[in-house]
């Protein structure tokens, strides 16, 4: 008789644990849907899982909407804190568990963009470019003059153009590091509209300036280039084409320049030559892979 009364309070006390962990659950996911957090997701994430994780509480059928009570609280704390102490392994994994996640959620909303603005990435004809006129593929660039970063990754992209012939790089020009760029960005473009087969060697000595361009040194460059009546002479058609570029590269979720997208995967900042060469090289893989399979 001792021990049924003690199986059954054993049993009751497993139910318990039961709805104690669905329910803990269940409110965590609630709160970090409700509460974009990042620092605290990581704890709270990690609770949730320490708690399912234990063989007591994976029963998800008794979750309940009630509020935690104290003494449940309490409980909660006590069984984290023992699986804490006797498996430390559990908060590590869970962490791993969330970030793959999170991850993954980013990487399926940033393909979703891609797809979404496809369109504008490689079909706007505005945009400048350079390497093949007939490409068998492409990829986007977003750059500002006056970024050093992009300065440096610039030998990079004609090393690719030169053992790629099949690629075209198209240029969007952001002008995100303050009035020098704009100016830059304004001059290129409007020369690009105008006179496209001065646009290159003017881009090139844009970028070449070792320092931060400023209105003496474009007007430098329009000198060497025989462009100087686009100094200050900007075409109406550049403040939308700007901005368009503006906008799309905060709707792709892209922080800064450089940043290059190939296929269906964005390249930030800037990388060694063998990543973008990888990258490509993915890319064409893939493009062939599907061409050849329809």
């Amino acid at each position: 008789m001792k021990q049924t009364i003690e199986a059954k309070d054993a049993n009751k006390s497993m139910q318990d644990n039961r709805v104690i962990g669905a329910t803990v659950m269940s409110k965590f996911n609630s709160f970090l849907k409700h509460h974009k957090l990042q620092m605290f997701a990581v704890s709270g994430v990690a609770m949730a899982m320490l708690v399912v994780s234990l063989p007591s509480l994976t029963t998800s059928a008794y979750a309940k909407d009630s509020s935690l009570s104290a003494a449940q609280q309490q409980e909660v704390r006590a069984i984290i804190k023992d699986a804490l102490i006797n498996d430390p392994d559990l908060m590590r994994e869970a962490i791993i568990a969330w970030q793959a996640r999170e991850q993954e959620g980013a990487n399926t909303a940033m393909q979703a963009s891609l797809a979404t603005h496809h369109q504008a990435m490689y079909e706007t004809k505005s945009d400048p470019w350079k390497g093949a006129a007939t490409p068998e593929i492409e990829m986007v660039y977003f750059t500002d003059f006056n970024c050093p970063y992009c300065k440096k990754i610039e030998p990079s992209l004609n090393q690719l153009i030169e053992e790629f012939p099949q690629l075209k790089i198209i240029v969007k020009m952001v002008p995100l590091q303050g009035e020098g760029s704009k100016m830059a960005v304004d001059f290129a473009q409007t020369v690009w509209l105008n006179e496209p087969e001065k646009y290159l060697k003017v881009k090139d000595m844009l970028m070449s300036s070792p320092r931060g361009l400023d209105a003496a040194a474009i007007a430098k460059v329009a000198k060497l280039t025989a462009t100087e009546r686009w100094v200050g002479n900007t075409d109406e058609r550049v403040a939308k084409m700007v901005h368009d570029n503006v906008k799309l590269m905060n709707e792709l979720g892209i922080g800064g320049t450089p940043s290059m997208i190939v296929a269906d995967t964005v390249i930030p900042g800037l990388v060694p030559y063998e990543v973008l060469k990888e990258q490509l090289e993915a890319a064409i893989a893939a493009q062939d892979k599907t061409q050849k399979s329809s």
